[in-house]
């Protein structure tokens, strides 16, 4: 689902709505929007719709080790993006991008683990709440949690350093009206900034076109920095994990 639609588009800008035969057509809005939602996706460095989910393959992590009352040995990752659509377990050897991969190093056979591969009988919580199982995830906070994680193990042998992989798919499930304000007014500076158009009544009291276009792009910048948007991500996830932070109580 689009983050706006040109229905959306044309009421803002107080027109008809666009249709086969407007100029430009409903198709060609659709085009814009697609160019809107890409530019916002970039400045905010993260999907607001399932459907714009983007994917990440082989994310290098680093294993926290965690300190709890239950197993002195457990690992925490912090991915660094989120919220991750839910895991599900693969078939050996089809490593499915659709369902993801967090590919540990070590546990006990030496190499890299896939924790999602069902050869290798590791057991799936379905939320955070399942600590019982060999791996669980807080898919809202982008963390992921493993059972019985070996420290030393990771620090003496993993290649260059590198804990795990993790290949994983993020997006905001319902795209927040902020972003959908955001968008329209980027798609919105796209159309009125074409002075061929002639789509905006023009008078001697009122702005010109291409001013609008430029009032419009500032006022979707604006939205994206007052509601703290741009580069949404957790900038301490790359900074969290390994030898340097020991133990820590989660």
């Amino acid at each position: 689902m689009a983050y706006c639609t040109h229905g959306d588009v044309s009421a803002f800008l107080q027109l008809a709505d666009f249709s086969g035969s407007t100029t430009p057509t409903a198709t060609q809005v659709d085009s814009f929007i697609d160019m809107a939602e890409s530019r916002i996706e970039g400045l905010t460095d993260h999907a607001w719709a399932t459907a714009n989910a983007i994917s990440v393959t082989d994310e290098r992590v680093r294993v926290q080790r965690v300190q709890s009352n239950v197993i002195s040995t457990r690992g925490r990752i912090q991915l660094r993006h989120y919220p991750i659509l839910a895991f599900s377990q693969h078939a050996s050897p089809s490593l499915s991008q659709t369902n993801g991969n967090i590919k540990i190093w070590g546990s006990g056979s030496g190499g890299y683990v896939d924790y999602l591969d069902s050869d290798e009988s590791k057991s799936l919580g379905s939320n955070v709440t399942d600590t019982g199982n060999d791996v669980w995830a807080d898919t809202a906070r982008g963390i992921i949690y493993l059972n019985s994680y070996s420290l030393h193990n990771m620090l003496n042998s993993s290649p260059a350093g590198v804990d795990g992989y993790v290949s994983y798919k993020y997006a905001t499930a319902t795209t927040p009206k902020d972003i959908k304000l955001a968008c329209i007014y980027f798609t919105a500076a796209i159309i009125v900034s074409n002075d061929d158009l002639n789509l905006m009544a023009e008078g001697d009291d009122s702005m010109d076109n291409r001013s609008k276009g430029e009032l419009f792009e500032t006022q979707a910048m604006k939205i994206l920095k007052d509601t703290r948007r741009l580069e949404w991500s957790m900038a301490m996830a790359r900074d969290i994990g390994g030898f340097a932070t020991g133990m820590v109580t989660p």
